[in-house]
């Protein structure tokens, strides 16, 4: 089963353009009004063309478990967002 994802997305800059001037690969996740964690595609590190993914954790939640990381596309990077969002609060 090919994964969905749950919750919405956003640019994280808007339409603003990068000094390559291209829209930046940096995105938001929401559960409603709350912001669950971000992705974005890494340009400039050793680990530049994979995306960097890190949870924001819930109001009171404790930090347990891996809350970052690195995928090879911003669909994996934005499905552990959202798996590691819903453990965190729907445990």
């Amino acid at each position: 089963m090919t994964w969905q994802k749950k919750y919405r997305w956003t640019r994280t800059w808007g339409d603003e353009i990068g000094l390559d001037r291209k829209s930046h690969e940096d995105y938001v996740g929401w559960d409603g009004d709350v912001q669950i964690g971000r992705i974005y595609l890494d340009q400039q590190t050793l680990k530049a063309t994979q995306w960097h993914w890190a949870i924001q954790y819930p109001k009171g939640g404790k930090p347990w478990q891996q809350n970052s990381g690195w995928e090879e596309t911003a669909a994996e990077a934005a499905k552990m967002v959202e798996e590691c969002w819903d453990e965190q609060t729907r445990g």
